[in-house]
């Protein structure tokens, strides 16, 4: 069934990742999912943030792994896209699961890189656990491995494989771990890849699609696929 997911928030009317994207994105009928991004802090606490350093998004410099919690939760994330959200905090993980708190599904996207954040699956896992979401929540990766890892700790909460590019053996490599959808840059989708993912009962995701013509070429392919997008606004429009 295709869904609009609402990429880090709605990263397009408030910065993306705060709770101020997610509450915008919960209180519209009309997006069904929310995507956001997580990395470990130097103290072992999941922060939602997209990059490895904290420079783009807000006033401060660094990496998320050389910072505590206090440090991350002290930067101003809002300032740097409207003055309207002067003052926005990186939210923790804990925080954003609270307010979602089932209301719509999230995809959680471990930032994981060749181990770079030890102990991640684990603790984001057991959040989820700790508030009875795994039925609410999707974890996805561009790394395989840290899918991989998060079979350890749950079979519960389903597994999406990120792509970049047309691999030959996507399906081998979905199969490997488990997942249950694959998520794929919409520029690579194409009519072979849709039908080999469909005769595999494996869903499809595509992102980033902020132009109503790119979704409409996408869902001429299969009109189940699930779009996510920076301006939701656009695509029902």
């Amino acid at each position: 069934m295709r869904k609009l997911i609402a990429h880090r928030g709605w990263s397009g009317k408030a910065p993306e990742n705060t709770l101020s994207a997610v509450k915008l994105a919960l209180e519209e009928p009309k997006i069904d999912c929310i995507e956001i991004d997580v990395h470990l802090t130097k103290d072992g606490v999941p922060v939602v943030i997209h990059d490895y350093q904290v420079d783009r998004t807000t006033n401060g410099s660094g990496f998320v792994k050389d910072m505590t919690a206090e440090e991350i939760k002290a930067l101003d994330a809002g300032s740097w896209f409207d003055f309207e959200f002067a003052g926005e905090q990186v939210p923790l993980l804990e925080e954003v699961l609270v307010l979602a708190g089932g209301k719509k599904k999230l995809l959680i996207e471990l930032k994981q890189m060749a181990g770079m954040y030890e102990g991640l699956e684990e603790k984001v896992i057991g959040l989820i656990q700790q508030y009875g979401l795994e039925a609410h929540c999707d974890l996805i990766s561009f790394d395989h491995k840290s899918l991989q890892t998060c079979m350890k700790y749950s079979t519960e909460v389903n597994r999406t494989l990120v792509m970049l590019g047309s691999p030959v053996l996507l399906i081998d490599q979905v199969n490997e771990i488990g997942a249950t959808a694959v998520s794929m840059n919409h520029l690579y989708v194409d009519q072979e890849m849709v039908t080999s993912l469909n005769n595999n009962g494996i869903d499809i995701v595509v992102w980033t699609v902020d132009q109503k013509s790119e979704a409409e070429r996408v869902l001429g392919l299969d009109g189940a696929i699930s779009l996510t997008t920076n301006h939701p606004e656009r695509l029902w429009a």
